[in-house]
């Protein structure tokens, strides 16, 4: 099992008032799983997807990451499994503008394991040539179109060789073409073991998980 999540709640504060976001989700992922969430605006799925991958805490509940608690691990317990375990998809690709493809690719290097410039080169270079843009390694990000500029950030995700990838509406500023490019992709890391959870709107990009599961006012249904 790569994750268990256990009665999983998380309220904010805004002001004197508790605004409750998650109600008790337990839910369970396998190794391996593509999973889709769905469900309307202020259903929860955002801050599901930013608790599954450590970008925030619950406020009570038990998450168990590989069969780790990591429900209250130190901030930089949460900042390490990030980097060494999960890759991170979003959907307005948050790419540095003034950065070619490459460096793009290599900056959650700069947080890992110690390498020399020539294997974060390297190791870039392969991750690009995977998502099919070997050739563009060296352009910027105005210089590739929105489909493009996702496959780096797909392949930015990848550089460290994630245990599992979260993506948040990944195809939402793409076209369809694009779209469907870009979830063949999700689908062959998928089929090479790499767990994939997704958030979106979209039926039709959601039939490209293998499970889907939708939720409402903070609780899957």
């Amino acid at each position: 099992m790569l994750i268990s999540l256990r009665e999983i709640t998380k309220t904010y504060r805004m002001g004197e008032v508790d605004i409750p976001a998650l109600r008790g989700v337990a839910q369970e992922i396998e190794v391996g799983e593509f999973m889709a969430i769905m469900g309307p605006s202020g259903s929860g799925k955002t801050t599901l997807l930013n608790l599954l991958g450590c970008l925030d805490r619950p406020t009570s509940g038990q998450y168990l990451f590989e069969g780790e608690d990591i429900s209250r691990h130190s901030e930089d317990e949460l900042a390490r499994i990030r980097n060494q375990k999960i890759g991170f998809v979003f959907q307005s690709f948050n790419l540095l503008s003034r950065t070619a493809a490459q460096e793009n690719v290599e900056m959650p290097l700069l947080y890992g394991p110690r390498l020399s410039g020539r294997e974060k080169q390297d190791r870039a270079k392969a991750m690009l040539e995977r998502v099919g843009l070997g050739e563009r390694m060296h352009h910027h990000p105005s210089q590739l179109s929105g489909g493009q500029q996702q496959r780096v950030a797909i392949a930015r995700a990848l550089i460290n060789q994630p245990h599992l990838i979260l993506a948040d509406e990944p195809t939402g500023n793409l076209d369809t073409k694009s779209s469907r490019e870009i979830m063949t992709i999700f689908q062959e890391l998928n089929a090479e073991g790499i767990t994939v959870v997704m958030v979106t709107h979209e039926d039709d990009i959601a039939r490209y998980a293998k499970r889907t599961i939708h939720m409402r006012d903070g609780v899957v249904i």
